[in-house]
């Protein structure tokens, strides 16, 4: 694929409520750990350089002063220009974020092929699927089309939390779309997947810029929904791959894309030390400088970091996405709501004490029967133990 005028547009301007606490404000999801290996954002770069793509040519999309900061700390390294990192009024949405970073890029390469991509998202590249479904997109695109990038996906629970485009199913590598269904209930999610001319809409989206450009200049930009973009544009397109996609929208997507024990299904995010005993399908966290010990799980989430400088402690059940999403806009709009304990839809939970008790915050999303304990040691290490045994033992 030639790649000499081919750009591409990382849109970084969310902030992911549904994993909270890892994600919060001063630490938007597409700029927390996905793996062991990189934080999403920085996977989201690797996804495109792979594919050939040099780093001068990827600009990064940020909405407010932290983000920006955020964005240079952990792009820089991979080799993303200061220069390219491109600060849009925090309003704006992903729309008006696609539409202004193409004009961004227009006046440094007015032959530019843009792709713009959602910067917190989970692709695998292991094999040719996505490479495949990206150079049909660009081939297209070259033609004057705008095309999105839509990938099948077989599972009813993945199929009613995303938007799918439906398309007029034909010959073609790329086909004409004829329509939106926007996060479908399971009997329509159903329907539409047996139908077998729809795709997940992975919000990654490419267009020749001045054709793009000059399709737009009419229109309001600022308040522009995606759907609306979309409706604007002509001879819409989709090339639909059949790589592994997930949004990573909550902590149980985030705990199923991630490396997991053979036996125990346990997975662990973060720089901190980990204990697992007696563990089964849970997620663990613990930020830099953290230690968790933790007992007792069983498909919960189990969260060790910091919101200002305090230490927290989230117990969460992995299907609890709604409550966890309710937790973090509370907090965005009021920062003194976590005070020094609370709880959604739990009940006898506990949390035993701690030398820091002034500092910390420690919460219990629909769990029973954990307790919770946090010191801090001589070298000013934290260390946390939370068991859902212990609790039983305290009663």
């Amino acid at each position: 694929m030639d790649t000499r005028h081919l750009w591409v547009a990382v849109i970084a301007g969310g902030q992911g409520t549904r994993l909270f606490p890892i994600s919060h404000m001063d630490r938007p999801k597409q700029f927390c750990q996905l793996n062991q290996n990189n934080t999403f954002i920085q996977a989201a770069i690797q996804n495109f350089t792979n594919l050939g793509i040099k780093p001068s040519q990827i600009v990064i999309v940020t909405t407010n002063d932290n983000q920006t900061r955020l964005a240079k700390e952990q792009t820089l390294k991979k080799g993303i220009l200061s220069q390219n990192i491109y600060q849009l009024h925090p309003n704006l949405g992903y729309a008006a974020a696609m539409c202004l970073a193409t004009k961004f890029i227009a006046e440094i390469d007015p032959e530019a092929i843009v792709i713009n991509t959602p910067s917190d998202q989970y692709i695998s590249t292991e094999d040719d699927e996505f490479a495949n479904a990206i150079k049909s997109a660009v081939a297209d695109a070259k033609k004057g089309h705008a095309v999105i990038v839509g990938v099948k996906v077989n599972d009813l629970v993945t199929a009613t939390g995303c938007g799918h485009a439906l398309y007029k199913d034909d010959d073609n590598t790329c086909h004409d779309v004829t329509g939106f269904v926007e996060k479908p209930g399971l009997k329509e999610a159903d329907r539409i997947m047996r139908a077998g001319n729809s795709a997940c809409n992975t919000g990654i989206n490419v267009w020749e810029a001045k054709t793009f450009l000059k399709s737009i200049q009419a229109q309001k930009i600022k308040g522009m929904t995606t759907d609306q973009l979309m409706d604007s544009l002509d001879n819409l397109k989709i090339a639909v791959g059949s790589f592994e996609w997930h949004d990573c929208g909550t902590l149980k997507s985030l705990y199923e894309i991630s490396k997991k024990t053979p036996n125990h299904k346990n997975a662990s995010l973060g720089s901190g030390s980990f204990e697992r005993v007696d563990c089964r399908r849970s997620l663990l966290y613990a930020a830099e400088g953290m230690e968790l010990r933790v007992t007792g799980a069983r498909d919960d989430a189990v969260i060790f970091t910091t919101i200002n400088e305090k230490p927290i402690v989230v117990v969460a059940k992995l299907s609890e996405s709604q409550r966890i999403k309710a937790l973090a806009e509370d907090y965005a709009m009021h920062e003194d709501f976590l005070t020094d304990d609370f709880s959604f839809g739990a009940r006898n939970n506990i949390v035993l004490g701690s030398n820091i008790s002034d500092e910390l915050i420690v919460g219990f999303v629909g769990v029973k029967d954990y307790a919770v304990y946090v010191h801090k040691k001589p070298d000013c290490t934290l260390e946390a133990a939370v068991s859902q045994q212990l609790a039983h033992d305290e009663k």
